[in-house]
């Protein structure tokens, strides 16, 4: 995915700060906040993937932040920060392709800009942590896997078979439609 992600990672906290908040499924967060926005599939795609990855990996992602932040309690936590955490740690852990400068730095940059400058500073903190006992701590770009390009699925509706119907123009009912729908009927003759 060359396109830049950050729409991408808008929409996905949307999703998680959704879900952290209201308590409701990944399918009804991906309804009600990405699918109606107008961005690329590649973000689309990408925030759905961080939202449904989130939701699998919850405990286990949790945990991990938790342990990391001894001094607060991990529930208390601004929602905005939390989820800017959750998201960027999921990258950090199931995300092989992704630098992890490019996850910090974008994870600090949305903190900047949906909370405080103070929770870019924090955000930084808590991830350099989770970075430094990730596999992702020796991350080179030459041994690091491909990422894979989302395929896109396209729904094509079948559209109904019309019937063709030959109209004498002169019958009410040819003249009829083309007066509506100003169309020149021809004769079978």
């Amino acid at each position: 995915m060359a396109k830049s992600r950050r729409r991408g990672r808008e929409l996905a906290l949307r999703g998680l700060y959704e879900m952290d908040i209201t308590r409701v499924n990944p399918d009804k967060v991906i309804a009600d906040t990405i699918q109606d926005q107008e961005i690329h599939f590649d973000q689309r795609h990408y925030a759905e993937k961080v939202i449904r990855g989130y939701h699998d990996n919850s405990n286990m992602i949790d945990e991990i932040l938790a342990e990391r932040i001894k001094e607060y309690d991990f529930s208390r936590i601004a929602a905005i920060d939390r989820n800017i955490l959750r998201m960027a740690t999921y990258e950090l852990i199931f995300e092989p392709a992704i630098p992890p400068a490019v996850t910090l730095n974008e994870a600090i940059e949305i903190a900047k800009k949906y909370s405080t400058a103070e929770s870019g500073k924090f955000v930084n903190g808590v991830l350099g942590k989770v970075l430094a006992d990730s596999k992702k701590s020796e991350w080179d770009p030459e041994t690091a896997p491909k990422e894979e390009e989302p395929e896109e699925v396209v729904h094509i509706e079948e559209l109904p078979e019309i019937e063709e119907v030959d109209l004498d123009p002169e019958t009410d009912e040819g003249k009829s439609v083309a007066r509506l729908a100003g169309w020149k009927l021809k004769s079978s003759e």
